[in-house]
């Protein structure tokens, strides 16, 4: 038995994951020996990892019509995560393919102040180009 900063005992179980990432959280975690990655290894299964992929993906485009409103934003951490996420889903082969997007990323792209955004924009019309649905239509 250990015990915790506040004196409450607390046993430390190798075999209890959840209690070993709680000591990890409150500092009593070696840096020689880090906490154990916590939930499922995704490692060795393809399938599932593939899955979790999809799966985020397929949230991403729910989210379209918020990503557009996003690139607009007077913060620029959010313009810049924005283009990112467009050139999440252009990679993934899932972005939308109107011209209101287009639009966004060029202007982001050539027009906005900050230099992320810039680079975040130019990134997503990078792969907008390469993998978006134009480009399938070319190479299909």
């Amino acid at each position: 038995m250990n015990q915790t900063m506040a004196g409450a005992r607390m046993r430390q179980d190798e075999t209890q994951p959840r209690l070993r990432a709680l000591a990890f959280w409150v500092g009593h975690h070696q840096a020689a020996e880090p906490a154990p990655r916590i939930g499922p290894s995704l490692d060795n299964d393809l399938a599932a990892r593939d899955a979790m992929r999809a799966r985020r993906i397929g949230e991403l485009v729910l989210m379209v019509p918020e990503l557009k409103r996003l690139a607009t934003d007077v913060r620029a951490p959010v313009r810049a995560t924005a283009a990112r996420c467009f050139a999440i889903l252009a990679t993934a082969g899932r972005a939308p393919s109107d011209r209101e997007v287009w639009r966004l990323l060029l202007g982001l792209s050539k027009y906005d102040d900050d230099p992320d955004v810039r680079s975040a924009a130019d990134t997503a019309l990078v792969a907008l180009e390469r993998h978006g649905a134009v480009a399938m239509d070319r190479a299909g």
